[in-house]
């Protein structure tokens, strides 16, 4: 064994460190699907709880809910990324066949990884901006002071700045929605051409 083969061995075998960030996405996933069954549960609670004579019926329930999706929405890209790091990381010689995932959950490139990351940020900013508009105007005499005004205006201000970055970065293009007729359409194009 040579000493370059030996580097290579070492250098190639440290990528099974990113078995630590896909077991802590994992952990991450259960922990987001578990708060937001609680969530859900507290929704349950706080619909049958009499509330304040102020309150507007169910708005404490719909807020909760909110919140459960967003949960729930972070677990499901925890997990997105888990699957996406083992794939890209653990075992990249494996074909993707192997691990019966759908055509959506396979992961080719670390910049899918990235998009999906800050794509998740844009909408829990949003969710945050739903929930704070809630809980706002969740009673019936509203009174809003100018820094709650000023919050719910930041809020939808920078999602919109961040979705415009994320759009103008474009860390993973996407493919056309009709990417295989597109392809035909240049071997045709490349056909006529050459006649």
């Amino acid at each position: 064994m040579t000493l370059k083969n030996l580097e290579r061995g070492l250098i190639w075998s440290t990528r099974y460190l990113t078995i630590v960030a896909a077991l802590g996405s994992l952990a991450g996933a259960l922990l987001m699907f578990f708060l937001g069954s609680y969530n859900v549960y507290v929704a349950f609670r706080d619909v049958f709880k009499p509330g304040a004579e102020n309150d507007v019926f169910g708005a404490s329930a719909i807020i909760a809910v909110i919140e459960s999706l967003d949960r729930f929405l972070i677990a499901l890209v925890l997990l997105y990324f888990a699957y996406g790091v083992y794939s890209l990381f653990i075992h990249p010689e494996e074909p993707e066949e192997e691990y019966s995932l759908p055509a959506w959950l396979r992961v080719r490139q670390i910049g899918q990884l990235k998009q999906v990351v800050a794509e998740l940020i844009v909408v829990i900013l949003f969710v945050l901006f739903l929930r704070q508009a809630l809980q706002a105007f969740s009673t019936v005499n509203i009174n809003l002071e100018w820094n709650e005004i000023a919050t719910l205006l930041l809020l939808p201000a920078s999602t919109v700045l961040l979705g415009l970055a994320l759009r103008l970065v474009q860390l993973h293009p996407k493919a056309p929605a009709n990417h295989q007729d597109m392809e035909q359409g240049d071997d045709t194009r490349k056909g006529r051409e050459s006649s």
